[in-house]
């Protein structure tokens, strides 16, 4: 994402946190974070990674591609792309054994590859 991107993904957060009122705190602890890392998503900052980018949409009640710019229309889905990082999202929550966490992430580092633009900054979270 390039800064501009970036500034208007933290924008679209902000806008959506406040319209729902919530404040910087309450949002972080939803997403069991600190709330920083709330500021830095709404200052553009740093890009939130793709499993918490899902929990905002769920949460503002919005689609993915709204809040990544892809879309001016907040419920309008441009694609699958929604769906099928929600279905990543569960089949990775429903992992039993650490063979089962092993190839998820094989598979989360094959789809990062396929992305390489979208994963440009490096974090320690998981990104789906």
């Amino acid at each position: 994402m390039n800064p501009e991107e970036k500034k208007r993904m933290g924008l679209r957060i902000r806008e959506l946190r406040k319209q729902i009122n919530l404040s910087q705190e309450a949002l972080a602890e939803r997403l069991e974070m600190k709330r920083t890392n709330i500021a830095n998503y709404e200052a553009g900052r740093v890009v939130p990674p793709g499993n918490i980018i899902l929990q905002l949409a769920e949460i503002f009640e919005v689609t993915t591609d709204y809040l990544l710019g892809r879309s001016d229309n907040p419920k309008e889905k441009n694609n699958l792309l929604d769906d099928n990082l929600r279905q990543i999202q569960r089949a990775k929550t429903r992992l039993k054994n650490d063979a089962d966490r092993e190839k998820m992430d094989r598979m989360v580092e094959m789809i990062k590859l396929s992305f390489v633009d979208a994963f440009e900054e490096d974090d320690d979270e998981d990104d789906i």
